[in-house]
């Protein structure tokens, strides 16, 4: 058990927040075409974290995940790309050993983002993205888990194998948690068929990270994509405490392009580094208990309108 004097606190990594995915995407990678009609995407995804142990044999638990995401964006002008999204997640957390007490079940999550990006020039492109999120248990109000962020950055066209640059976020939200990062963008084109990207990821932990892809064929995307993942949520009951699950998903992903609209990605790896904890609604620490590495697998399916 640990107590924190302050419920500030300051992350420094290299990776984003849950589900940042249109900003991140569109600042890193190439520019879009210059249609100036809107693109959609529907995104649904179901990851499934098989039984991990809980430090001082507290216990085992395995979370079962379903993501939905309805994103579009297009092209205003010559030098403005502007995009919305909505994603709806839910987690099922499943506890044993634990004297029949779970800390807690299902968390629902809902966000909404606004990304803007504007090339301008030739080699600089700025990216901004306003987000409003909510995450709490079944039983309690989504409001109660309320969070708004900002990532905002710049990106630098070194050729056109390489783009590069920094970026920031901010998140600020329930129990008096502030949360300040940098961004990395990357995206590198080390030969025809290999690179090293920020983008959306597999969506798997609903975050970007870095990946590193491999495109044997026009059909086929293998990669090896990393991140590190932090969710908190607002629980039930009348003492209104907040949980916390953070961990670093690592996992190798096969992309199947069906055709120019349809793909599928499977996805199997690990969740490293995981610690569970329990804030009262203040944001102070109540418990902490770390877990072991647990299994990791997943489906994602997406369509383009």
């Amino acid at each position: 058990m640990h107590t924190r004097s302050s419920s500030k606190i300051l992350k420094l990594s290299l990776l984003a927040l849950s589900m940042q995915l249109p900003a991140i995407a569109m600042a890193a990678g190439p520019p879009p075409g210059s249609g100036s009609g809107w693109r959609t995407t529907l995104t649904a995804v179901y990851a499934g974290q098989g039984n991990a142990d809980l430090d001082n044999s507290r216990g085992q638990f395995s979370v079962d995940s379903g993501i939905v995401q309805f994103e579009t964006a297009r092209r205003i002008g010559q030098q403005w790309f502007t995009g919305v999204s909505i994603t709806y997640a839910e987690d099922n957390y499943n506890f044993s050993d634990l004297n029949g007490v779970s800390p807690w079940n299902d968390i629902r999550s809902l966000q909404f983002g606004v990304s803007m990006r504007y090339l301008a020039s030739e080699k600089w492109t700025l990216f901004g993205l306003p987000i409003l999120r909510y995450t709490a248990e079944k039983g309690v109000d989504l409001d109660e888990g309320r969070e708004i962020g900002l990532l905002a950055g710049a990106s630098y066209r070194f050729s056109d194998k390489l783009t590069l640059g920094p970026g920031l976020g901010v998140f600020t939200g329930f129990g008096g948690e502030e949360d300040i990062f940098p961004i990395l963008l990357v995206n590198w084109d080390i030969t025809d068929s290999l690179s090293l990207e920020t983008g959306k990821g597999t969506a798997a932990s609903r975050g970007p990270g870095l990946a590193l892809k491999w495109r044997p064929a026009n059909q086929w995307e293998f990669g090896l994509a990393a991140r590190y993942e932090k969710t908190r949520f607002r629980l039930a009951g009348i003492a209104e405490n907040i949980g916390e699950d953070k961990a670093v998903p690592v996992v190798l992903t096969a992309n199947w392009k069906v055709n120019q609209k349809f793909s599928l990605t499977a996805l199997a790896g690990v969740e490293t580094s995981g610690a569970l904890s329990v804030e009262d609604s203040d944001g102070n620490r109540l418990t902490k208990l770390s877990y072991d590495t647990a299994p990791l697998v997943g489906l994602v399916a997406s369509y383009k309108f």
